[in-house]
């Protein structure tokens, strides 16, 4: 914003100059055509007294009082002219200043009023730095661009996706809400407006949340967060037979060797199990003894794709927090998107724990763990129940997913 001050100030300072040049130049040149019209009267007068004379009209007495009165009036008409100057001088000089000096002040308070300079400062930052460095980062960008540009429903969205990262739905619901408003039933955003209140809501699906996603699903019926929500929602409630539906279209689109259609499937066939269905990978998993949600690359690596972990708080940072703190516990990709890749809550109360954070812990869809994968793991207390807002923190890197041992994660160091 330097440069941009430093212009504005420069070509206020020529707009200053622009104004009194002319009017100081102006009065200069009327005093000079004054004096010249009176000098030309005068000679114009004498060159014809002269006439007059050779003529004979006039006597060489009555040609030099002619003259002499001549000479006389030029000289008043130049004194009356210079005294008019010097008032002029005297008053001039000081309107041209109090208009050059208000100038500045009317352009700055027209600017503040109409101006975008929060905007401007903005744009700035997107040139200088495109990609947030943080998952903080980029809330607080999404928040600025929000309160600069509140009639952009895509920078709502993508504010909606970052609150459900930091795990804070209740957030999600309002940024997802005013998306909506701008951009109109689009079926991503009901399924996430849908989504995020079935997590504020302590995973529970109301009317308003069942409308949303049957409405994505009627705009797009391959709408993935819609099929999968419904699909939990329908398998929770005991209505096995619609959650195999709405999973099963759910894999139509997806690679059958990915790791989330193999996920899906274990719920399809968990399903299945729940209705007395025999199946050929519930079969499978009774002949290897795995559980139904393992896959062949989970049994092959030795176990599912999970992380273990011993969650503690030491006693100096328990003595420290209020009872009705939060501890966050999230696991993030290291050389990928600032965003957790799963993450999970817990209260005072509920620690010690023994922790075992899954692909079920994403927050985003088609987001899943993979055996052997190495994460950063952190877990991250916050005394007001905000995840961006931390009072004490602790970070592991290079946990292996996977891994049969569980990690211990000690909360003990303050943020500074």
């Amino acid at each position: 914003m330097t440069d941009f001050w430093l212009l504005s100030v420069l070509l206020l300072a020529l707009g200053v100059l622009a104004v009194i040049w002319p009017l100081w130049t102006h009065r200069q040149q009327i005093a000079v055509d004054r004096t010249a019209l009176n000098v030309a009267l005068y000679e114009e007068r004498l060159a014809e007294l002269d006439t007059q004379l050779a003529a004979g009209d006039l006597t060489a007495a009555q040609r030099e009082a002619a003259s002499e009165e001549a000479s006389r009036l030029l000289l008043e008409d130049t004194a009356q002219a210079d005294g008019r100057q010097d008032q002029k001088k005297r008053g001039g000089p000081w309107m041209l200043i109090l208009s050059a000096g208000l100038l500045p002040v009317v352009v700055v308070a027209l600017y503040m009023s109409w101006g975008n300079p929060e905007g401007l400062a903005l744009y700035r930052e997107l040139q200088e730095n495109p990609e947030p460095e943080s998952l903080e980062a980029l809330i607080d960008r999404m928040e600025r661009i929000t309160q600069v540009q509140p009639e952009n429903g895509e920078a709502w969205y993508m504010l909606g996706r970052g609150y459900m990262s930091a795990q804070q739905p209740d957030k999600a619901v309002q940024a997802y809400g005013n998306s909506l408003e701008r951009l109109g039933e689009r079926p991503e955003v009901l399924a996430q407006l849908a989504q995020a209140r079935f997590f504020a809501a302590g995973n529970q699906l109301d009317a308003e949340s069942v409308a949303a996603l049957n409405k994505a699903l009627e705009l797009d019926p391959n709408e993935p967060t819609a099929l999968g929500l419904l699909g939990v929602a329908a398998f929770e409630a005991g209505e096995y037979s619609g959650a195999i539906r709405y999973w099963e279209r759910l894999m139509a689109d997806m690679s059958p060797d990915s790791v989330g259609a193999r996920a899906i499937q274990g719920g399809i066939d968990r399903a299945r199990q729940r209705m007395g269905i025999s199946t050929v990978t519930a079969e499978q998993d009774a002949a290897t003894g795995a559980p139904a949600e393992q896959t062949e690359q989970e049994v092959a690596a030795g176990g599912p794709a999970v992380i273990r972990v011993r969650l503690e708080l030491s006693e100096e940072v328990r003595a420290e927090v209020d009872e009705n703190a939060i501890i966050f516990l999230f696991a993030r990709d290291p050389a990928g998107p600032p965003m957790p890749l799963v993450a999970r809550r817990f209260s005072l109360s509920d620690l010690p724990a023994e922790v075992v954070l899954s692909s079920s812990d994403a927050m985003l869809p088609n987001v899943t763990l993979k055996t052997g994968q190495a994460v950063q793991l952190t877990a991250r207390v916050s005394p007001t129940g905000d995840a961006m807002q931390g009072s004490h923190q602790e970070v592991i890197d290079d946990v292996e997913v996977g891994a049969e041992e569980p990690v211990l994660l000690r909360v003990e160091s303050r943020i500074n």
